[in-house]
């Protein structure tokens, strides 16, 4: 019912836009002038609406996936990480779906959520996933990653390494072997996780809860 009743105020409002612009339009130049105005505006209205219903309906698939993704990682606390979500970059206005500092290192974790339809293919060292290549998927989180490492060096006044890795929710991925582009891992969501701690150890105890609190702080939640 909700559905219905917005499809019909969306066109009543159009039907309202239209009809108004070409009364504007005929008592100044005339009925055809107004019929080519009436029929632009209805147009572009349409156009409007229809990439204001897509740009939703991606971010609403993106925000599924970063839950999901979400609930995989929170085991990772019961072993001692931190795990952030959705957090905010120190200026601009990209955000980082996932960081995850542990034993084995800091991790910025980007959720991708697609269709089933999608297939990641492997050529030598190339990777695609549908017509995109693996240098443009991974653009952002690496990204991301380095603007996390900038932040958290800056700050701690030591380098810290940040890892990007991409979990991937829906498409065809390899089983065996990970897939990789541009040296950053792209994971089926559900391995991520033992990926993450099956790398080596790179920080103590001490330096987990350090960079935690220091990464809490300057990262804070992101709002939009």
């Amino acid at each position: 019912m909700k559905l219905a009743e917005g499809r019909t105020r969306r066109l009543t409002l159009r039907a309202g836009l239209v009809l108004a612009s070409a009364i504007v339009v005929g008592w100044l130049w005339g009925w055809l002038a107004a019929l080519v105005v009436a029929i632009v505006v209805g147009v572009v209205d349409t156009v409007y609406r229809w990439r204001q219903h897509e740009a939703v309906r991606t971010w609403r698939k993106g925000a599924i996936g970063e839950r999901r993704t979400a609930r995989m990682l929170r085991p990772l606390g019961r072993r001692g990480y931190t795990v952030l979500h959705d957090r905010a970059l120190p200026s601009g206005r990209a955000n980082v779906d996932h960081l995850v500092i542990g034993t084995t290192g800091v991790f910025v974790v980007d959720s991708k959520n697609w269709h089933r339809g999608k297939r990641l293919v492997r050529r030598g060292r190339s990777v695609r996933v549908g017509g995109a290549s693996g240098a443009q998927i991974v653009r952002s989180v690496v990204y991301e990653a380095g603007r996390v490492s900038e932040t958290l060096t800056r700050s701690l006044g030591r380098p810290v390494t940040v890892i990007p890795v991409v979990a991937v929710h829906g498409a065809d991925m390899p089983l065996v072997r990970v897939a990789k582009a541009s040296g950053v891992p792209l994971l089926r969501a559900s391995q991520v996780r033992g990926w993450i701690t099956s790398q080596p150890t790179k920080l103590s105890v001490a330096e987990v809860a350090e960079v935690s609190a220091t990464a809490t702080r300057l990262l804070p939640p992101y709002i939009t």
